[in-house]
Formats: structure tokens, sequence, C-alpha cells
């Protein structure tokens, strides 16, 4: 990683005189929108800071920032369509009313991502850097996480960020050469022309079906990531999922090279597992095995695939086998993503937080072949749980259904496993316990959000490994 960080904004020079021009709207104030703000008033921007909810904190720390006004109110369009641009954070829909009205008066719309691209292109000591984008519903942190991990291993410089971790704009540093940048489909919605040299797409099912008209609209999003690409560039893409076809076939008539992976088929010109090792097939009639997948700590075959994604974008980029075997080897998966949290008398206990829709919750599942206490539920997100169905017969001994979603849940899952329901999420680890006297998994994965309970998915999987340490192990009936 690059060892020197500018300040607050990035740039870490004397401020410029501040514009006379219309402001800037930087709208919705999370991680991302403050970061925006911060970059934004260093550039010499006046700009209007606005979220509509409460929060005080976040008004205190921008208030002082000169070039910064804070509003914490509802949006008004008037005000936006006298405003230079819009910088939207992911969590405000360009269908808000006052962002539709914008948008139709002509403000350009963007978010944190572009603004990053663009400064680092015009003022990076080295050139315009390489950016590496990771799409898709599951799998992303992963992705994102262990692929810079290969670049740093080899000794690139690089930032690894977006919608995991740091915000995009707090990555910029003027030495650096490599952006591994998770991007959700919120994000690729305001990223007119933005261009990842390499760009991927790890999969795509329903998923915030709440917010997007139908299925095809969420996987045009997704799509976005290669939008911008050209001769030269490189397009990793999923070869097992149906729904990423409709893009693939998009891709063969583009500029960009196309790289398949796959996680349970042989496909010459691309990257998967075969005979117990990671292939690399992108040589016509030469394939290569470069890993021992015994060595892989990552559990499950989706993480087949998010191995070979990673490894695809970093053979894409020049870094070789070794340093790939490497950082294979090291990594261990991350927080929320299907953790093994302990063992208590024979019961596991995974912590999949992070599985917060129906694909998730089959991946997960598919890494266990039985004995397997299913807790799920939470704030449905406009999802289906019936393709569940086919995979709770001889595996899952009960589903426990918590929160908002727990009536959803039971009436769609209803014969397919014995149901019960659990007040809260200690209830639920404890009937999940009792349930399984001779050993067997509990596991965690909601295929929901989680704000009827908790703050977050990451609150979520405190609250779970918590309770799970506190498990006193007790004497088993033989």
């Amino acid at each position: 990683m690059c060892a020197a960080k500018h300040a607050a904004g990035g740039m870490g020079v004397p401020l410029p005189p501040r514009k006379k021009s219309p402001p800037v709207a930087v709208i919705g104030l999370g991680r991302s929108g403050q970061a925006a703000a911060r970059f934004l008033a260093e550039l010499g921007e006046n700009v209007l800071a606005w979220d509509e909810r409460d929060n005080p904190d976040a008004a205190t720390a921008l208030i002082q920032i000169p070039g910064v006004s804070v509003k914490f109110e509802p949006l008004d369009a008037a005000v936006l369509k006298a405003c230079a641009q819009i910088v939207l954070s992911p969590g405000v829909p360009r269908a808000h009313p006052a962002i539709a009205a914008a948008i139709a008066a002509g403000v350009a719309v963007i978010n944190d991502v572009w603004l990053l691209q663009q400064h680092a292109n015009a003022h990076a000591a080295s050139g315009p850097p390489t950016f590496l984008g990771i799409t898709g519903t599951n799998g992303k942190s992963t992705v994102t996480t262990l692929l810079g991990l290969m670049l740093e291993q080899y000794g690139l410089e690089v930032e690894t960020g977006g919608n995991l971790g740091q915000a995009a704009l707090t990555l910029w540093h003027e030495l650096n050469t490599h952006y591994v940048l998770e991007l959700s489909s919120y994000q690729l919605e305001s990223l007119p022309g933005f261009r990842a040299q390499i760009g991927c797409l790890l999969n795509v099912a329903p998923d915030h079906m709440d917010r997007y008209a139908d299925f095809d609209a969420y996987r045009a999003a997704k799509a976005n990531i290669f939008a911008a690409q050209q001769a030269g560039d490189v397009a990793v893409i999923n070869a097992d999922d149906p729904a990423c076809a409709p893009v693939w076939e998009q891709l063969k008539q583009g500029p960009a090279t196309v790289i398949p992976f796959s996680a349970r088929q042989a496909i010459p010109g691309g990257i998967y597992p075969m005979d117990h090792h990671m292939v690399d097939h992108r040589i016509p009639d030469k394939p290569k095995k470069f890993f021992d997948l015994s060595h892989l700590k990552i559990k499950g075959p989706h993480n087949l695939a998010n191995a070979a994604a990673a490894a695809a974008m970093a053979l894409s980029v020049g870094v070789d086998y070794p340093t790939i075997g490497s950082a294979l080897e090291m990594f261990a998966g991350l927080p929320h993503r299907l953790e093994w949290v302990r063992n208590v008398d024979g019961v596991d206990f995974y912590n999949d937080s992070k599985g917060t829709n129906v694909a998730a919750v089959i991946e997960a599942l598919q890494a266990f072949e039985r004995n397997v206490v299913l807790i799920a539920g939470g704030v449905a997100k406009g999802g289906d749980f019936t393709p569940l169905r086919e995979l709770l017969p001889g595996r899952v001994t009960q589903v426990i259904a918590i929160g908002k979603a727990s009536d959803q849940i039971a009436e769609q899952l209803d014969g397919a496993a014995p149901i019960a329901r659990a007040e809260s999420l200690q209830a639920a680890i404890e009937q999940g316990r009792a349930a399984l006297p001779r050993g067997g998994t509990v596991l965690l994965s909601p295929g929901c959000a989680s704000f009827d309970m908790f703050n977050n998915f990451e609150h979520r999987g405190e609250a779970f490994r918590d309770a799970v340490q506190g498990l006193a192990p007790m004497e088993m009936a033989s």
C-alpha cells in the first residue's frame, strides 16, 4: 500500500481561492459523501453538503471546513437545479424526485469514484493509473481484498476500497499506480464514462429489487462496469452464471479482451479449477496449472470462483504465478463472509452476516453437506426465498426465521425443512444449538438486510460472534 496519504481531501497543498461559480452539491453524508465534500472543498469548490437525515455530528465536522455549507432537511429540487453538478452518494437513488428533477434540468450527477478517476488521470505523478473495478451481487469484497493483496505482494503501488472499506476519495495519492475498487450497482449508476481498464462481473442474482424496476435494470447497472472500456482493456466475467450470459454476448462485440472464469468447468481462454489445481488457459491449447487448491483456505465453490476471478485480474496486470499462489494460500477470508467462529460441543458456528440476498445464502449452504441449522431473516429486499427449497432437503435440519421477513420465509420454505422462529438472534443461536445434539453447523446467512434489529450487517455479525463466544460448553448426552 502507499505508505503516505495526503491531507483530508487528498491534495496536501495550499487551498486555492474559493470559486465564485454555482455550488457543487454533495447528496448523502455518509462515509463517501463526507470524503467528497472535503475533497471538493480542498480543490476550491463551493460545496453544498446535504442529507435528509438528522446527523448533527457530521454537520459539526463539515461546517468547520471552509467553503462547505451543510443542510439536514428534505432535498429541494429548485436549489439542486441551480448547482453546477451533483455528487450522489450510493444510498440516495437517482429516482428521488428532487434528483430526478435536477437530472431533467441538465445537471450532471456523478459520484466519488468518478471524481477520483478524473483527478487521478490529471494529477498522478507517473501518468494515468490503472483502475481495476469489481462488481457483482456477491463476492465483491472478497475478490477486491484478495486482488489488492496480490498486487501489493507483487510490489505495485495499490490502494483498495470503494464500496468496501475506505471511501474512494480517501485513496487518492499522486504516486499510486493501481486502484482496486469494489463497485456496487448504486455506484455504477452514476459513473458516466468511468473506465475500468480491468473490469470484472462476478455474478448477477436478484437483489435490491426494492430499488430497481426489474432484474434487467439491475443487471444493466452492473454491466456499466464495462461501458467505457477500450481496446487493450480486459473484461473478466463469470462463465457459470446464466444471468451473466447476455453481458458476455455484448462483450464479445466490444473492444476489450474477454477472460471468462469458472468454478466448475474447463474453459479455453479463461481461468478455472481442474484436477485440484487452478488453471490458466488464456493461451489456446496451453493450459497451465499454477496453484494447488488444497492450500486454499477459503471455503465453498463460490470461493473457487472468487479465487479464479481475482487471479484472472491479477494476471491481466502482469502479476506472476508465484505471487498469485502466495496470496491465495495466505488469504483466510473476510469477517462476516462464511466466517468460522467457534466449535461448541461438536457444533460449528459460521457467521455469514454479509449474505444479505438469497443468492448469497445458496452459496453459503453449498459449502456444507448435512446437519445445518440455517438462521435467516431480517428486512427482505424484494427477493424470493423459494430458490432455497431445493437445497434444504437432506442438508438443512432446521430453518430458524428471525426479523420482519420471518413470515415470508416460513411461508415460502414450508415443507422443504422444519421451520422454527426466534424473537432474537441470541434465541436463534440457542435454538440452533439445541437442534444439533450430535454435532453439525449453525449457519447465520440471513438473506436479508439487518436494519430491523441491527445497525448494519457488521453489527449483526458481531452480535452473532459475541453470542457464540458466550456459549458455555455442556455435557452432551450419549
